[in-house]
């Protein structure tokens, strides 16, 4: 989560909504990335972000200025969303990406209790912009840590892998 953040390019103080109904990795990942969580609420049927409720909510706390959100309250830049797909049930997905393309909103799915569901054929986490898997031991495939960033878009990828590998460089006197 916290290498899909400023891959996407979070900044400093920039808002960051995610479920309410979360485990506390996505929120330490937003405040080690410098940025601030916005805890939004969640539906019933998937426990994931309701969408209803957040357009609501976004059409009242914020406003546009040059293309971008922005929180009336904090002042701040509302940049992500990261709903989370909880016990193996993807959230309301679809009318997530509809409020991010309203809001200009980068959208960065927590996969990591979903592996291997789909919805409408597609996997969860191949929806938004960056999907995370985690391997911790408590999830569906475990590594014992770690994890992996699903991603469709190659010049993105590459700066993933990049930052992931601890941005080494190739060296004329050493090959990687």
């Amino acid at each position: 989560l916290y290498a899909s953040l400023i891959c996407l390019g979070v900044k400093k103080n920039d808002e960051v909504l995610i479920p309410a109904f979360n485990f506390i990795a996505s929120t330490n990942a937003i405040v080690a990335s410098g940025a601030i969580p916005h805890f939004v609420d969640i539906e019933l049927k998937t426990f994931g972000i309701d969408p209803v409720r957040l357009d609501e909510y976004l059409l009242k706390i914020t406003y546009k200025k040059n293309n971008f959100t922005f929180n009336k309250r904090t002042g701040r830049r509302i940049k992500f969303i990261i709903p989370t797909h909880v016990f193996g049930h993807i959230c309301e997905i679809n009318d997530l990406k509809k409020i991010c393309k309203k809001y200009n909103l980068k959208l960065i799915e927590d996969a990591s209790e979903a592996l291997g569901s789909f919805l409408n054929k597609k996997h969860a986490g191949t929806f938004g912009d960056l999907g995370v898997l985690s391997f911790n031991g408590n999830k569906i495939v475990t590594t014992g840590g770690g994890g992996a960033i699903i991603c469709n878009n190659f010049r993105l990828a590459k700066k993933i892998r990049h930052f992931i590998s601890n941005a080494k460089t190739q060296h004329s006197w050493r090959s990687m």
